[in-house]
């Protein structure tokens, strides 16, 4: 956007003099700092969920940045609000050492956007998260191991029997 707002200013040479003074300059400057801008975001990135594995893998040019356990990626709906005190969601994609994406931007409507995040969460198989930090509309999938609380894991007592359980069962 730079680049195309500054070569629009040099073209048309509307910030070439200024009070006679030469200032055709700045938007020079600002063209080549939105050209290198353009240039340095454009490497590929990639993320690929393994669910058969249970592991993601984000790569950079093709060069392996992270990899890591799937319950660490996860759609999450972010609140912000404006100076007049209105609330905005969005949803982003996000997990550990993953750049944020943007998947819709800012919206008012509160269940719509819920929605959408856990639609888009269930058709991925990821987690989802409310914008709070404890909701229950949080929509968990993937445990981390050795979690203490899963819902899907019945935890084992320590000892089911003791040596005088047995006895009484014998006959």
């Amino acid at each position: 956007m730079l680049f195309i707002f500054c070569l629009v200013l040099v073209c048309t040479g509307t910030l070439e003099q200024v009070e006679k003074q030469e200032t055709w300059c700045f938007p020079a400057y600002g063209m080549a700092i939105g050209l290198w801008l353009m240039i340095s975001s454009l490497p590929r990135r990639r993320l690929v969920l393994n669910h058969t594995r249970g592991m993601y893998h984000f790569s950079i040019s093709g060069r392996t940045v992270c990899q890591g356990p799937m319950h660490l990626v996860y759609v999450r709906l972010t609140l912000s609000s404006d100076a007049y005190g209105r609330c905005f969601f969005q949803l982003v994609l996000c997990g550990h050492k993953l750049e944020p994406l943007v998947l819709v931007q800012l919206s008012e409507r509160y269940e719509q956007m819920e929605f959408l995040g856990r639609h888009i969460a269930r058709k991925l198989n990821i987690n989802y998260f409310d914008y709070l930090a404890a909701s229950y509309r949080h929509v968990v999938r993937h445990w981390p191991l050795g979690a203490t609380f899963n819902p899907g894991i019945v935890q084992r007592k320590a000892q089911a029997y003791t040596k005088s359980s047995v006895t009484d069962l014998d006959v």
